[in-house]
């Protein structure tokens, strides 16, 4: 009885943990998704996007805004023109998409 509790136990714990899961998108398809769709995303920093915390990222499908808070950028030494990998969640706000980052760090 105590194995099956500790198996239902662990399953139970271990489902939010795959409603979360990031699914590696390019940006055409994150332009694509639901509001609050977990990503990861590949591409390089090519500008500022209008307010401080927001910059393009670029891959090979397009452009998308995302939005990065300072102290991500500077604990990660990110820059204009680097590549990078993001993690975050799509924004749809005024007719617009955009990406929250939750992490990111230069791409190797």
């Amino acid at each position: 009885m105590k194995k099956i509790f500790a198996a239902v136990l662990l399953l139970a714990c271990s489902l939010p943990a795959y409603a979360h899961a990031a699914k590696t998108v390019t940006v055409k398809e994150a332009k694509t998704l639901r509001d609050d769709t977990r990503v990861v995303l590949t591409g390089k920093i090519t500008g500022h996007a209008g307010d401080d915390d927001l910059y393009w990222l670029q891959d090979s499908t397009g452009k998308i805004r995302i939005d990065i808070d300072d102290d991500e950028w500077e604990d990660n030494h990110i820059a204009i023109g680097k590549t990078v990998r993001v993690v975050g969640d799509v924004d749809k706000n005024d007719g617009h998409t955009e990406i929250e980052v939750d992490h990111i760090n230069v791409a190797h």
